[in-house]
């Protein structure tokens, strides 16, 4: 939410309190407008004195301010061009145009360049409370804070008793509850502790209510704290609790005090002893849950002193399971809220220590000497399953494990189709957090002392092969035991790239080339291999199949899809590069010619601009995003550079909005392209279009985690991804709804997921990959429904 002017200045909102005006940069006389208008009360007669100020509704930037003439009358100069949100405030009551009182629903306005944006605006009905605040002992009460809480509209209103315990505030008409004082101290009318139980105030239109209030008698809490070395503790952070809720803070004096005026009840008090140390609470425990209540009584002040807790020692002996010491392990201490973290390594005789521990709860893990494999105490593979040790300050705590005995495991590499051994690969294991790798050259990789457990291997053969690197291949690994994985690999091609200037021909390095499958949207997120003084490069093995290829451009040079016989900025146009087994294949040499630059802005559905926005020259694949993307700034303003003088279809992503392309289509190949000219600026504005979106219900089957699901929406022709949801965003029994553009097919690919690993996949229909997948027609406007079961 974008906060009011008021909080965004850290000053108290009050009666009577000084408007302060904020200096800002001069919009150019180009790019700047005027507001003007009058403000008048309910009644229609004007309000003097009242400041108004211009927001902008991009990012709720401070635009400018002024206040009204006596005749109501306000006039805001250089207010920038584009969307503005309009606030009215007197005394301490704020709404915004038109006759709002939340920020967020304001209306837009939009000022014009040199012209001039009229907005008149008449204050909401208002009434005053007034009345006398008076001490438990009857004598005024001077200074104390006054507040008014709004029911209908969730604001407040507030102001101070005068030197008689007097206070007056206009407030909106309606129901409100009054309170007085702050902090722990705060009661409301009448003479209530809390303000589920104030009595409720109606005001009625132009009306004036009473509320006269004695305060209650009041306690204190008030402590001495001191350092480990029994030294003053100043300037530390003090927190005061009531009913497990932070109720407020103060900070120790020079001599280590702290003091809390608090109504009668019950109160925890904590500390900091420094900053981004763990919260003490008094007298000396960690844990919330066991600190102690103080209670207090009307008059009574209550003592609640402390010391710093004193530092301690986590120490301990790791052992095979012969008792064999474990030497030049690393050893982990971590706080179980992951804020102090220390490490040791094991000696000789496999003992270790760490000192200056915090007092806290800890978990421990101990990593091998290659750091392939983890073990948690005691005895565990996962800090899930581990002890918790609680450290309590100045004690020594000792944790002695015993290393478990590994899996060994080999790996054996071969042709698919002839069986022959595949000498030269890297076999790559993973068990839960653990990894471990080995390589080999005699066509089997050993690995030793691997974590027990299931398991999956990657085999990576050397990068001179055209054999392809196979992952997932799944392995049962026991305890003190030794498992052999045989991995069928099967064999690509590679292609060889040459880029060279398309004026001079001469060769042109740096040049990196990207490849993607013709039926996928979307770059690779890696730079790609690139060419070397002679213009040349030859890329790693990929699957048989057909394929673009993207240029990356160096310097002056602008990007391009490779064509058969020069640069193109269209996906669809490139050359189409076929690899088959066991071959390399010369790609197209990739002629480069000088760069242009696109750019423009991008609006919603209002008109207003939209900052943030990925504007993109390359379609999203199932990875995190365009690589080669920029984001609108706050006048929702772009610029795409070093593209090649073609015509370039662009992809346009905003929150709320659905992906798009140029010319509000969701198919790249009907997009419209914008021509870009070498050494010159394309302009291309982009309105953008919500009219369609998918909603239904995901139903997860039994086995599957229900609050760990994804799928992903792309288009049906050229593999785009269009739009992505996960089940962090669900509603009620799995429904979901988001944007996405119409007018075309799409398929629906999910995911069923569990600490970050993928247990399942599959498409709509039930079908096993995108080619057999259904596809789903989105309407050109209007909601399309889908229900998705992941079976």
């Amino acid at each position: 939410m974008i906060q009011s002017f008021l909080l965004r200045l850290g000053g108290a909102v009050a009666a009577g309190l000084l408007m302060v005006a904020v200096i800002v940069a001069p919009a150019s006389a180009a790019e700047a407008g005027n507001v003007a208008g009058v403000h008048t009360n309910h009644a229609g007669e004007p309000i003097a004195e009242a400041w108004v100020a211009a927001w902008s509704a991009v990012d709720g930037s401070y635009l400018g301010g002024s206040s009204t003439d006596a005749a109501g009358h306000y006039s805001l100069t250089g207010v920038p061009a584009g969307g503005v949100r309009l606030s009215f405030q007197t005394e301490s009551l704020i709404q915004w145009a038109p006759g709002l009182l939340v920020q967020d629903d304001a209306r837009v306005y939009q000022v014009p360049a040199a012209g001039t944006l009229t907005v008149d605006e008449r204050r909401r009905p208002t009434g005053v409370i007034s009345g006398v605040l008076t001490g438990s002992a009857g004598a005024p009460a001077a200074w104390v804070t006054v507040d008014t809480h709004d029911l209908a509209g969730g604001t407040h209103a507030n102001a101070y008793t005068d030197g008689a315990g007097r206070y007056t505030m206009t407030v909106w008409a309606g129901d409100h509850h009054v309170g007085f004082g702050s902090a722990a101290a705060k009661q409301w009318a009448p003479q209530v502790v809390t303000e589920e139980k104030a009595g409720k105030i109606a005001v009625a239109p132009g009306a004036t209510v009473r509320v006269d209030e004695r305060l209650l008698p009041t306690g204190t809490v008030r402590g001495l704290l001191t350092g480990v070395d029994g030294s003053p503790l100043a300037g530390a952070d003090v927190r005061l609790y009531a009913g497990g809720n932070l109720i407020t803070t103060s900070s120790t004096g020079d001599e280590g005090t702290y003091a809390f005026t608090v109504l009668p009840g019950d109160y925890t008090v904590s500390f900091l002893p420094e900053p981004n140390r763990q919260e003490q609470y008094v007298p000396g425990v960690l844990d919330k849950a066991k600190a102690k209540a103080h209670t207090v009584a009307a008059g009574q002040t209550v003592a609640a002193d402390d010391t710093v807790l004193k530092p301690s020692t986590v120490l301990g002996r790791l052992a095979g399971a012969d008792g064999a010491p474990k030497t030049g392990f690393q050893v982990f201490v971590m706080s179980t809220d992951e804020q102090h973290g220390y490490s040791a390594k094991t000696g000789a005789g496999g003992s270790w220590q760490v000192d200056g521990v915090h007092p806290g709860d800890y978990r421990v893990s101990f990593t091998n000497a290659s750091g392939s494999r983890v073990q948690w105490a005691r005895g565990k593979n996962t800090s899930a399953d581990t002890e918790i040790f609680t450290v309590a300050g100045g004690a020594s705590v000792t944790v002695n494990d015993t290393w478990l005995p590994g899996a060994t495991l080999i790996v054996n590499a071969v042709d698919e189709v002839t069986g022959e051994p595949v000498s030269e690969f890297c076999a790559q294991v993973e068990i839960g957090i653990s990894f471990d790798e080995s390589c080999a050259k005699t066509g089997t990789a050993t690995l030793l002392d691997v974590a027990p457990g299931s398991a999956t291997i990657d085999v990576v053969p050397a990068g001179k092969s055209y054999f392809l690197r196979k992952d997932g291949t799944p392995a049962t690994l026991a305890a003190g035991q030794t498992a052999t994985a045989t991995v069928r690999l099967a064999k690509g091609g590679k292609v060889s790239f040459s880029a060279s200037s398309g004026a001079t021909g001469a060769a042109v390095a740096k040049t990196c080339f990207l490849l993607r499958a013709i039926d996928q949207g979307g770059l690779p997120d890696e730079a790609g291999n690139c060419t070397n003084a002679k213009g040349q490069v030859t890329g790693p093995t990929l699957a048989p199949g057909t394929y673009a290829a993207f240029a990356l451009a160096p310097g002056s040079y602008g990007h391009q899809w490779v064509g058969a016989s020069g640069g193109t900025g269209d996906q669809k146009e490139a050359a189409r590069i076929v690899i088959t087994a066991d071959t390399t294949v010369a790609a197209p040499n990739a002629r480069l010619d000088p760069a242009g630059t696109i750019t423009g802005v991008v609006t919603g559905a209002d008109g207003a601009p939209i900052a943030d926005a990925d504007v993109s020259f390359t379609a999203w694949g199932f990875g995190p995003g365009p690589i080669h993307s920029v984001n609108t700034d706050e006048r929702g303003k772009y610029t795409i550079g070093q593209l090649g003088p073609y015509a370039w279809p662009l992809s346009f992503t905003a929150n709320g909005y659905p992906r798009q392309w140029s010319g509000n289509v969701g198919d790249r190949s009907g997009a419209v392209r914008v021509p870009v000219t070498a050494g010159a600026t394309a302009t291309y504005d982009m309105a953008l279009t919500r009219a369609s979106s998918l909603s239904g219900k995901v139903t997860v089957p039994a086995g599957l985690p229900a609050t760990g699901w994804r799928f992903t929406v792309i288009n049906a022709v050229t593999g785009d991804q269009v739009a992505e949801f996960d089940s962090y965003g669900q509603g009620p029994d799995g429904t979901y709804t988001l944007p996405v553009i119409g007018g075309q097919q799409v398929k629906v690919r999910w995911l069923a997921i569990a600490d970050g690993n993928v247990l399942k996949t599959g498409w709509f229909g039930g079908a096993a990959d995108q080619n057999s997948a259904t596809g789903v027609d989105i309407p050109a406007a209007g909601v399309k429904r889908l229900n998705l079961t992941l079976d």
